[in-house]
């Protein structure tokens, strides 16, 4: 990928601040996918959060929209058939770990129920 074939644009971004960040501070920055793209997707979507570190909470939180580019002919293009592989196995890793931490949420919700139950029996 290069400007002179096919290349990544950021076509649009907003971005929602949540507090104003001062120096020194330092930024955890955290992407998602929004959707699994297919072979015929030209773009992609992705979420972000800016976390500080000093603060403790997010900074900022973004949507950015990712084009395809083909800089020869000076239109959009489908994603490349590796890419679309990838960006599908890291949209399916991302939907197997949030399943994971809902589990691993039901179960502790589950077991301060039984603590509580238990406390008010006794």
């Amino acid at each position: 990928m290069s400007p002179k074939s096919i290349g990544l644009i950021l076509a649009s971004i907003r971005t929602d601040f949540k507090f104003p960040m001062t120096f020194p501070d330092r930024v955890t920055v955290l992407h998602k996918l929004v959707t699994k793209p297919d072979y015929s997707s030209d773009r992609f979507y992705l979420e972000a959060v800016m976390y500080s570190e000093q603060q403790r909470r997010p900074a900022a939180k973004c949507f950015e929209d990712i084009v395809v580019y083909d800089y020869r002919a000076a239109k959009k293009a489908p994603l490349k058939p590796f890419m679309v592989d990838e960006l599908q196995a890291t949209y399916d890793l991302q939907e197997q770990r949030k399943k994971e931490a809902e589990e691993k949420v039901a179960e502790l919700q589950a077991f301060v129920q039984q603590v509580e139950d238990s406390a008010g029996a006794a």
